[in-house]
């Protein structure tokens, strides 16, 4: 008789065999589609009157830390000018998804953003919580994802560099880095400002002025402003939610008193009082289901419809954000001698947040959090850059950062299944608590990275980075004050002390902590992290021919670990995962064809996985499993990148990129699923992973007198289904997206004003960035419905 076990394994192989076989249809039928639109638009090229295909304009980087073509530099790079990423609508670092494959966004249930690349992401709930994907204004760093929002503001260009990094820039990370490049002053005076209004009265305000002051001193200033009615309407009660109300600015300095000698200053923030997205309740599931008929309402609950404007919020909360950031970046260069540089980069930045959020997605006082927080960091790079005789570059350094995160988070839930959890002792209902974390790091690093032309076709390149990092961390969860959590907390605690022959605790205060240590006494915990690191990477460069480029190389990166914030009974639950690694290997080749008119891009890679850091559980005795953050020992990547942009005839470009990414977990890792459940996740793929995603984009401009031309395009970003989390539950799944954009408009010859009528998801579809179960409720982020609008733009 074949066993549960066997039939289980025969249906998953059979399922697995399915999939692959739609995604090998979808995969040729993509690649039929792209091929027939090539075809098609050679042969109108052919048969145009217009003149051949054009060369591709060079788009210069930074990516190394020196200037070069993005197309020269060995490493798998998406890169977009300012004007391009106007274009595409792109106002925040989750809208690369529309132009970069193997780049994901997710929204985290606190409104914190979260970003995957290639699969390397990481899911927290915390302020503190480090990214796998580091982001960088101009170099400097943004140490945390939610002080990221205002980084698209007046930019020359941004960077998307994929696998792991760190050899060269301030953060270790195992994903990437985004660098966001700003629009420097100018030597003559120039000023630009644009105006969009869209539809949920959406409006866009912009502007900058640049220029001299002195013969040796230039000044940009960027300031924009964006506001919006609340595009989400409750669908019980009618009021709406999501409103806009977004305030950025940047001063620029740039100091050259001599040509030795070089001063830029980078003064930058932002103010932030949009609302707080609602989730959508999809199903009620109760954390306590022997409770749930004492909830008023819980389990009638009506679910949201399926459409991208529904959602469901307490309609008397304010959910304004008061959010602020402010940031100072110093950069100091001195020329020793000619081909020898010496680098100062000085960056302070601070972050203050204050929000409530809706977790449960109803008009119940299931579970409302109240979010307080500040982040303090500073950061010191000094660099020594030389050139190797014209035969190479060679980079060393040292780098010092501080961080200090606060976060305070008071939860509201009397209209809960928990909140009855107590009330059988004999003890008042449990509607609230508050968690406390204060974490301090300090990074020291140093750093060399070099690379040397053997030959003319043949380059070597490497680095090394020795990282140590301390983290020291307090924190507990705590009774909010009226001393009802200290209660039933403090009587729980003394029936384990009992059971296990201690006596009892005295009473808790009010406010004090009740998170309890291995005997049930509670109070603040303390510890400390201490962990050192050595990243690296090695590589070859092979030049055959002119605009064509093979490239090999070997990597291995860090994520630093860290302490979670969130409710904690058990001291065990803030212990901190430890760093993670990613030892990744990558081959490519870049490729200018057709007399540089079509680039064509690619990129093979495998990803050697340890402790991937995942937001898991440990089993509570009276509450059963609970969140904790927790290290997967081995996991895997595999997957491969294509990327063409092409010219072929004048006025038109087409760009195109895919990834395929090949995602799981090793060595029968085991854990908590969201229902509680223990499961062997091994072979399952990695949450917010897309095995395919792509992305393209159809860019005509034609003249129309010989003072006006027009323009014209469309863009496409499609993404294949993932999960919000390890388990694969349907519940948690997030399905598959296809979005269209639409663009249209006219400008004058020398592009000084242009009018643009704009399309953003015009199919209106709806789609979701991530499920998660909560205290009674499982629900949904949608993404934005059907935006539209007119943008008039003028620069000069």
């Amino acid at each position: 008789m074949e066993s549960m076990g066997s039939r289980r394994s025969t249906k998953a192989a059979t399922r697995i065999m399915e999939r692959r076989k739609r995604w090998s249809r979808m995969a040729l039928s993509g690649a039929s589609m792209l091929a027939m639109a090539v075809a098609a638009t050679a042969t109108h090229a052919a048969d145009s009157a217009q003149p051949a295909a054009t060369k591709l304009p060079e788009l210069i980087v930074t990516a190394e830390k020196r200037e070069a073509s993005v197309n020269s530099v060995p490493m798998s790079i998406t890169a977009a000018s300012g004007r391009q990423l106007e274009a595409a609508g792109i106002k925040q670092p989750r809208d690369l998804v529309k132009i970069t494959p193997s780049f994901n966004y997710t929204d985290s249930y606190v409104a914190s953003p979260i970003y995957t690349l290639r699969g390397v992401g990481f899911t927290d709930i915390s302020l503190g919580g480090r990214s796998t994907v580091a982001i960088y204004t101009d170099e400097a760093p943004l140490p945390f994802p939610i002080e990221t929002r205002g980084v698209n503001l007046d930019l020359q260009r941004v960077e998307v560099l994929k696998g792991p990094q760190g050899t060269l820039y301030g953060q270790n990370a195992t994903g990437g880095a985004i660098n966001y490049i700003a629009a420097k002053p100018t030597k003559d005076f120039q000023t630009g400002a644009s105006l969009s209004y869209g539809n949920y009265n959406a409006v866009d305000a912009s502007g900058y002025l640049s220029g001299p002051i002195t013969d040796s001193l230039l000044a940009r200033l960027a300031i924009e402003h964006t506001g919006m009615d609340g595009w989400q309407k409750s669908y019980t009660t009618g009021k709406t939610n999501g409103a806009g109300d977004f305030t950025n600015g940047r001063l620029l300095l740039d100091w050259t008193p001599d040509d030795r000698f070089r001063a830029q200053l980078n003064i930058n923030g932002f103010i932030d009082h949009s609302e707080v997205q609602a989730g959508q309740v999809i199903a009620i599931t109760p954390e306590v289901p022997a409770a749930a008929p004492l909830v008023p309402g819980l389990l009638t609950y009506p679910l949201s419809p399926a459409t991208p404007t529904a959602a469901d919020f307490n309609p008397g909360d304010d959910y304004h954000r008061h959010n602020w950031f402010f940031q100072a970046n110093l950069r100091l260069d001195y020329r020793l001698r000619d081909g020898l540089t010496l680098t100062s980069l000085t960056s302070y930045s601070q972050f203050s947040e204050r929000q409530l959020q809706d977790i449960d997605g109803t008009t119940l006082s299931n579970l409302n959090q109240l979010t307080f927080g500040h982040i303090k960091s500073i950061s010191e790079e000094l660099r020594v850059a030389a050139d190797l005789a014209g035969r190479g570059h060679a980079v060393f350094g040292v780098n010092y950062a501080h961080d200090q995160v606060l976060q305070t988070d008071f939860d509201h839930l009397p209209q809960s299944t928990l909140a009855y959890l107590f009330v059988p002792f004999g003890l008042p209902l449990f509607i609230d608590f508050r968690d406390m974390d204060n974490q301090d790091e300090d990074t020291y690093a140093v750093f060399a990275s070099g690379d040397y032309s053997l030959t003319d076709q043949l380059k070597l390149y490497g680095g090394i980075r020795y990282t140590r990092a301390l983290d020291s961390f307090n924190g507990c969860t705590s009774d909010t004050g009226n001393g009802i959590t200290a209660l039933d907390y403090g009587v729980l605690e003394n029936v384990f002390r009992g059971a296990i022959g201690l006596p009892p605790n005295p009473p808790i205060p009010p406010g004090g902590c009740v998170t309890a240590d291995a005997t049930f006494t509670p109070g603040l915990v303390r510890n400390n992290l201490n962990q050192d690191n050595v990243s690296w990477r090695a590589g070859a460069q092979w030049t055959p021919a002119p605009n064509m480029m093979v490239y090999a190389n070997v990597s291995k990166g860090y994520k630093a670990g860290g302490f979670p914030d969130l409710g904690a009974t058990l001291a065990s639950q803030l212990s901190p995962a430890t760093q993670e690694s990613v030892l990744a290997y990558e081959a490519g080749f870049k490729l200018a064809l057709l007399d540089r008119s079509l680039q064509l891009n690619g990129a093979g890679f495998y990803y050697d996985y340890t402790d991937k850091q995942v937001l898991g559980k440990v089993v509570d005795p009276f509450l059963g499993p609970l969140l904790k953050l927790v290290n997967v020992p081995k996991s895997e990547l595999v997957g491969a990148e294509l990327q063409l942009a092409w010219s072929p005839v004048r006025g038109l470009t087409v760009s195109a990129g895919g990834s395929y990414i090949y995602s799981r977990i090793l060595d029968h890792f085991t854990n908590f699923d969201a229902t509680g459940a223990l499961v062997d996740f091994s072979g399952e793929p990695f949450p917010n992973t897309p095995r395919w995603q792509f992305v393209s984009d159809i860019d005509y401009h034609w003249d129309l007198t010989d003072k006006f031309s027009a323009f014209a395009g469309a863009s496409l970003q499609y993404q294949s289904a993932t999960n919000s989390q390890l388990g694969e539950l349907p519940l948690l799944a997030v399905d598959a997206r296809a979005l269209v954009d639409l663009r249209l408009g006219v400008q004058t010859r020398d592009g000084a004003w242009s009018l643009m009528l704009w399309g953003r998801n015009i199919g209106n579809k709806y789609y979701w960035t991530t499920s998660n179960p909560d205290l009674d409720t499982t629900v949904r982020f949608a993404g934005m419905p059907r935006t539209y609008g007119l943008t008039l733009t003028f620069r000069k």
